[in-house]
């Protein structure tokens, strides 16, 4: 059966790589990737890196449950997140999604980036800041 996720998850904790697919969203892909992000809560801190480049158009039905979910949560990230890396090549993509974060902010320091080195370097940095390291 081919694999129909909306997002591929790696965990190495602190950092939680989070790969979007350009599978479509659906109720039980949605469901899947709500669940696997809740998975940063069972730390103490945690950063994301969000690689964007593959992922397609989120319905509006998808967005405001995430909306929603973020609200619900939003006190948690902003106590427990390190910081939120977005990986998004396109320049369309980059400048969507910081359109986005300037109308809603994100509880805790983003930032977007073009390339996974430039995401994993402001990590890294993030995580140096706090005296943090990546437990292999």
């Amino acid at each position: 059966m081919e694999n129909q996720s909306l997002a591929t998850f790696e965990f190495e904790k602190p950092i939680i790589y989070v790969t979007f697919t350009e599978n479509t969203a659906t109720d039980e892909n949605f469901e899947e990737y709500t669940l696997q992000s809740h998975k940063a809560f069972e730390w103490e801190r945690y950063a994301l890196v969000y690689d964007i480049s593959k992922m397609q158009y989120l319905a509006a039905k998808y967005r405001i449950m995430q909306g929603k979910d973020l609200e619900n949560t939003k006190d948690k990230i902003a106590k427990q997140s390190i910081g939120l890396a977005l990986i998004a090549p396109s320049f369309l993509q980059r400048t969507i999604v910081q359109a986005i974060f300037l109308v809603k902010p994100y509880p805790s320091k983003v930032k977007v980036c073009k390339t996974k080195e430039e995401a994993t370097e402001w990590i890294n940095e993030l995580l140096e800041n706090e005296n943090i390291e990546i437990e292999k």
